[in-house]
């Protein structure tokens, strides 16, 4: 699939209430997601499981760690993200 081919029903605002600062968009059917900060410093993909009805964090790509506002936002929203991605 290709980005334009997912349906992003879940968008996240990590870096503020502005849509232009950054974004995270994740398709759960796909059980997939991205993250991107606009002005190109962060970004990369995001792959899930289901799990008792949560989406978990199963593992990410574009970035040494995955950045704290990402985890934070994610897990607001109810998905699970391990201890082992705060790098």
């Amino acid at each position: 699939m290709t980005m334009n081919e997912y349906n992003y029903t879940i968008t996240l605002h990590p870096y503020g209430d502005s849509p232009d600062a950054g974004i995270v968009q994740i398709d759960p059917a796909a059980l997939y997601g991205y993250f991107e900060r606009r002005d190109g410093s962060e970004g990369g993909g995001l792959w899930f499981e289901p799990i008792d009805g949560a989406l978990n964090l199963i593992d990410f790509d574009g970035m040494a760690a995955l950045p704290l506002k990402v985890v934070n936002a994610l897990r607001s929203h109810g998905v699970i993200v391990e201890d082992a991605f705060e790098l």
